[in-house]
């Protein structure tokens, strides 16, 4: 468990368009104005063959892929992930903060994709090592809305590209699991001005790193 170590994992987690990106960076950036050493990681990715893994689940020009084959991808490039960033972060005392983690293929490939929620977690236990982060933020948004700020930003990429319906049960995949575990998640309305959830998260996070 990440509790063993003298660091701390933090995950932001939700749907698309939920500014989980923009968030990690300002809590990176507020845990650093108040003394405490952080780093940030996006899953997938952050170590060149996790950033290669990435590209494969991610690149529209693919065709669609098996649910099970994304769920091993994941847990492919989670695997080096921990080993070469996270475990080692954490052992030297910093507070690590992930765009995205195991509790998105359990909303993804299990609420959405169908493949039994307690597989996921299990796979997951087995390509981390066992670590677990100790909190998880999930910030929640309306799907429409979500895919209203997608498209201001960028094109959209091949989970995206899914269907509306596909998308909220993403949504309340997410939901469930705060609900099943509110030792290990919290939830922050999304839709609210970047300070107001920035607040949120904040006071959130401090919580489990007092």
């Amino acid at each position: 468990m990440a509790a063993t170590y003298p660091g701390r994992f933090i995950v932001l987690d939700g749907p698309e368009g939920a500014g989980k990106t923009l968030q990690v960076e300002r809590l990176v950036q507020s845990l650093r104005r108040a003394g405490r050493q952080a780093t940030a990681v996006r899953d997938p990715g952050s170590t060149p063959v996790s950033e290669r893994i990435r590209d494969v689940l991610l690149d529209k020009r693919l065709p669609e892929m098996d649910v099970r084959t994304e769920v091993f991808l994941y847990m492919a490039s989670r695997a080096e992930m921990v080993a070469r960033i996270i475990r080692p972060a954490l052992q030297v005392g910093l507070v690590v903060v992930s765009d995205r983690f195991v509790s998105s293929t359990a909303a993804y490939q299990g609420a959405a994709g169908g493949v039994d929620a307690a597989l996921i977690w299990e796979l997951g236990r087995i390509a981390c090592g066992g670590l677990s982060p100790d909190l998880t933020v999930i910030l929640d948004l309306d799907v429409e809305a979500g895919f209203a700020r997608r498209e201001q930003q960028r094109q959209r990429d091949r989970i995206e590209l899914k269907d509306r319906e596909y998308h909220e049960k993403v949504r309340q995949g997410f939901l469930a699991m705060a609900r099943e575990r509110p030792d290990r998640f919290a939830v922050v309305d999304a839709a609210r001005p970047p300070d107001d959830v920035a607040r949120d998260i904040e006071e959130a996070v401090m919580r489990v790193l007092r």
